[in-house]
């Protein structure tokens, strides 16, 4: 019956509005009462005059003070409308006002041009309606998502930002709801580019729980990376996915793609790690090379002492000691690159040795011992390491009768190089008889 009633009355206006002169007035002073009537909050009194206005809509109007916005009226009396409706106990009649209110925003859309109006801002004006109002209206929330979608589709970006992503997020889950990959998935690569931290996040989460399966991500994926080649999220989700999937050509040919459109640290750093765990150790130390360059602090000795390791992986004992050397300056409490020393004299050694370990080869193993012990007091954290590498190595260091038939003294120095043997010439150091 409200419905019927508020009916009857808009067509007493529209009646109205074919006059010139509504009330006795011209159209500048219904609209000057109008005004004056929306700011004292006479609502009721306000409706009167706004009815009319809103059905003659009229677009311009000579003498008004300022700039006159026909659409500012239609505003208004969406908030007389909602206040209206907000002070009713009666269900329907709060239903009714608020059908009234979504009628103003229905008009203005079909009057107004987008030269005339921020098409945008009443879509969302509108959506934020029917989100509020959800609860009276039907299909109340679904009509604001409609709205929604409306103002993401004029403007991306602007969509995407406001409320923190908040709007994105609500149509994206909506989609998600109902299992709708393909409309998900293309909102959030239209809004990939303009999402903050936090709803990059979501997106990959939202992914991540729309498609299990990686194969049929990595197909999806390529078909986007063929859209937008350079999208470093696409290429890493890719990487990422071909580790996974045990395809090593595929997930290095993706590192090198990330890596030759952007050499930043990260990416350099992914071409290490890759080329490191294929066992390409020589490629790997020229990757971790170009990476030092870049970092600073512990972040270069963790590289120094890679690149140390990978040479002790080639058998290229004297630059793998240099590198680690390198580390042992640039981190000087780190007890690591002395452990690596200790190891790569322990290959020494061995490869010196070959199959027949003499006294004067045991003695070398005095001076892993040392390294071992200046690991240890740069840094307790490798206590268990350095324990673990003791019992290798200290029960093949020279016996007591070693020692005696090679008159060595406890305490006494001992150089070890070339005067021990010649493929020890290059180590050039001194240990301590124990």
């Amino acid at each position: 019956m409200a419905k019927i009633t508020l009916l009857l009355f808009s067509v007493l206006i529209a009646v109205s509005a074919a006059s010139s002169q509504p009330f006795g007035y011209t159209p500048l002073q219904v609209q000057s009462l109008f005004s004056e009537e929306y700011r004292n909050e006479q609502y009721e009194q306000a409706l009167l005059y706004g009815r009319w206005l809103v059905e003659a809509h009229p677009k311009e109007m000579e003498e008004y003070p300022g700039n006159f916005r026909g659409d500012r009226n239609f505003s208004r009396m969406i908030d007389i409308y909602e206040y209206i409706a907000e002070e009713q106990d009666d269900p329907s009649l709060r239903e009714a006002y608020l059908d009234s209110s979504i009628q103003m925003y229905d008009r203005v859309l079909a009057l107004f041009t987008e030269d005339e109006i921020d098409l945008y801002r009443w879509h969302f004006n509108r959506g934020r309606f029917f989100q509020k109002h959800a609860e009276y209206l039907e299909s109340g929330f679904q009509r604001a998502l409609q709205d929604y979608e409306t103002m993401f589709e004029l403007d991306p970006e602007r969509a995407t930002k406001s409320g923190s992503g908040y709007y994105v997020h609500l149509l994206v889950q909506n989609y998600a709801r109902q299992n709708n990959r393909e409309a998900a998935f293309a909102i959030m690569n239209r809004a990939q580019d303009y999402a903050d931290e936090s709803t990059l996040e979501f997106f990959a989460k939202t992914r991540n729980d729309l498609i299990t399966d990686p194969h049929e991500r990595i197909e999806m994926l390529s078909e986007d990376l063929e859209e937008d080649p350079g999208n470093m999220d696409i290429l890493q989700e890719l990487y990422e996915l071909y580790q996974a999937t045990g395809n090593r050509d595929k997930s290095r040919e993706v590192a090198n793609k990330m890596y030759n459109a952007e050499p930043s640290l990260d990416n350099i750093l992914r071409l290490a790690d890759k080329t490191e765990n294929d066992g390409n150790y020589i490629e790997a130390n020229r990757y971790l090379s170009e990476a030092h360059e870049l970092q600073d602090g512990r972040d270069k000795a963790r590289s120094s002492l890679r690149i140390a390791n990978n040479f002790l992986r080639l058998r290229n004992l004297q630059n793998a000691r240099l590198y680690a050397q390198r580390a042992a300056r640039e981190d000087t409490s780190w007890g690591e690159p002395f452990i690596t020393i200790a190891q790569i004299y322990g290959e020494t050694i061995s490869r010196c040795a070959g199959s027949e370990m003499t006294r004067i080869d045991r003695a070398v193993y005095w001076l892993v011992l040392d390294y071992l012990d200046r690991a240890r007091q740069r840094n307790s954290g490798v206590t268990n390491t350095v324990n673990r590498l003791y019992r290798t190595y200290e029960p093949v260091t020279p016996s007591a009768e070693d020692k005696f038939y090679q008159n060595w003294t406890t305490g006494e120095k001992l150089k070890v190089d070339g005067s021990l043997r010649e493929c020890y010439s290059w180590i050039n150091e001194e240990t301590t008889i124990r």
